[in-house]
């Protein structure tokens, strides 16, 4: 009966959230009450209510925690019991471990489900896919509060409080645990690398779970010469829209001859206002610079407003950094690879800090292949994380079913479990898989903190032994200021002959128009984003349009 309940920090860090199978997507409705509500920081201490379209929002805030629990229904159901919901996991959220309030949550949603005027069928059905953006391992790696435990089917979690699990409540299966990092940047134990289940990966891992069909009406489609294109974000924006933000121009000046000392007036407020929107420091200040450069001594026209003036100015110089120069056809350099024979498969590699999504998106790319006809090796070389193998497994089912059911392509999986050596793992996939004839080999890999010296030495032994074609590194939409050194660690990881290829960049829907990570990356390394993810389902998956970008960071 509710479509997605979601606790996050003030700061905008998703901790956990909850979303049925059958539900909406529905984050725009979040996006917007985080817009409209707490941005301006008006918000009461006690619970509220928020409405938008055809749903209702029920929050309330822990300052204590520094957490905003809301809860999103369809207006027309009044569910008079969402505020008791939603108040008692307020409270109960930092009392009980993670499989405790996993438990916890679903028997009362259970209850109180079962208690309105149709109840479900079956409690079973209620138990929830939970999710967790684990954002705060990539922005700060010491926050402790934001570790989470995986599970082999993909579920993340924020870590529970020592000495209080209940075996009660605890699932039956194996849970592995975030990793930790200690004071010698040694990975202490295990975690989670993904944030979040695709739908098709929640639930049992076995061949009896069942897999539903996916809507492809706003995925992408064949074009002239039968190859399936995915669609450029900005196509369908959606819930991912900006208000005006640059109104503030408007009549500092116009009409004359344009000043260092006018520009200064204006560009600490454009500044400002670029960092809102995630845009690090050091590239809105160089952004600034090339706008007062280039305007400085012109005189505004009579029919041009400063505001557009400006406008233009900024727009220029962000699409200057953004526009590749390189082709970003991904799928021709396959299909080109594929006849010119040699029996070596094309070999994409995946690669990010913790829980940003590699393995999610990894599959996200693998589904769009599969729609072009091609068989597909996943090898599974994250070899530290317990789980990170059974995860891959079941996405890997789910694209196989899928394309089964579609008559597209082919996908296996490639593991050689635990504890082995993720270059030579990768070696054997690839060798593997030029025995048996695959067109391309997905690899994925084990995330990394960027800081961390000996985990990022490890990639240049890995690009030299598996030889990739293509490097992806995941960056998340959330991590805001951080992904500059991200984006520069990660480049230089390889070796001096080999850098990152492409960005592809995650959860850019819960982001609204705070997309600057995108800028970020690329202004750092020069290398562009080739795939941008909005969802969690295997066709939230979008070339990145220039101008989309571009209107978002400047409206």
């Amino acid at each position: 009966m509710i479509d997605h309940f979601v606790a996050f920090t003030k700061g905008g860090i998703v901790k956990w959230q909850y979303s049925p199978p059958s539900a909406a997507t529905v984050t725009h409705i979040v996006n917007d009450l985080i817009s409209d509500v707490f941005i301006e920081e008006s918000y009461p201490v006690q619970d509220s209510t928020y409405t938008k379209d055809i749903y209702t929002a029920r929050w309330t805030v822990a300052n204590d925690q520094g957490l905003v629990f809301v809860c999103i229904y369809k207006t027309l159901l009044h569910l008079p019991w969402v505020g008791q919901l939603v108040a008692q996991a307020r409270q109960l959220f930092p009392q009980l471990d993670d499989n405790e309030f996993e438990a916890w949550f679903a028997t009362k949603l259970a209850s109180l489900e079962a208690e309105s005027v149709k109840p479900e069928p079956a409690v079973a059905a209620k138990v929830p896919a939970v999710e967790k953006i684990e954002s705060a391992v990539v922005l700060a790696d010491t926050d402790s509060a934001a570790s989470g435990t995986s599970t082999p089917t993909g579920k993340t979690r924020r870590r529970g409080k020592k000495g209080k699990k209940d075996d009660s409540l605890v699932e039956k299966k194996k849970k592995g645990v975030m990793r930790k990092w200690g004071e010698d940047g040694q990975a202490l134990d295990v975690g989670s690398d993904d944030d979040a289940d695709l739908d098709f990966s929640s639930g049992p891992s076995g061949a009896a779970a069942v897999v539903e069909d996916v809507d492809m009406s706003n995925y992408g489609g064949a074009n002239k010469q039968g190859d399936f294109v995915l669609k450029q974000l900005g196509e369908d924006e959606g819930p991912i829209a900006s208000k005006s933000r640059f109104g503030f121009l408007k009549n500092i000046m116009g009409g004359k001859t344009i000043t260092q000392e006018d520009m200064d007036k204006v560009t600490a407020k454009v500044e400002e206002q670029l960092m809102k929107k995630n845009v690090a420091k050091e590239v809105a200040v160089h952004l600034c610079e090339q706008v007062s450069r280039s305007l400085v001594g012109c005189t505004t026209n009579s029919w041009t407003t400063v505001e557009q003036t400006v406008q233009q100015a900024m727009a220029d110089a962000l699409r200057k950094i953004l526009t590749p120069s390189a082709s970003l056809d991904l799928l021709h350099e396959v299909q080109r690879h594929k006849k010119l024979g040699g029996g070596r498969p094309y070999v994409i590699s995946v690669v990010g800090v913790n829980g940003v999504g590699k393995s999610t998106n990894l599959s996200k790319i693998g589904f769009w292949l599969l729609q072009n006809k091609m068989r597909l090796l996943v090898a599974a070389c994250d070899t530290f994380r317990s789980g990170a193998v059974e995860q891959l497994g079941v996405h890997v089912n789910r694209l196989s079913e899928l394309a089964g059911r579609q008559g597209t392509g082919e996908v296996e999986l490639f593991a050689q479990g635990y504890g082995k050596d993720p270059a030579h793992t990768a070696e054997k996939a690839v060798e593997y898989g030029e025995k048996h004839g695959f067109d391309v080999v997905l690899i994925d890999t084990a995330g990394r903190r960027h800081s961390d010296k000996r985990l990022m030495g490890d990639l240049e032994k890995f690009a030299k032994r598996a030889r990739p074609n293509k490097i992806i590194m995941v960056g998340e939409a959330l991590v805001g200021t951080d992904s500059v050194q991200q984006a520069r660690n990660f480049n230089d990881a390889f070796g001096k002959d080999r850098n990152l290829d492409f960005f592809l960049i995650s959860k850019c829907d819960t982001v609204g128009d705070m997309i600057g990570s995108i800028v970020n990356m690329t202004y750092a390394t020069n290398i562009p984003v080739l795939f941008v993810g909005t969802g969690q389902h295997y066709t939230d998956l979008r070339t990145l349009s220039v101008d989309w970008a571009v209107r978002l960071l400047t409206q």
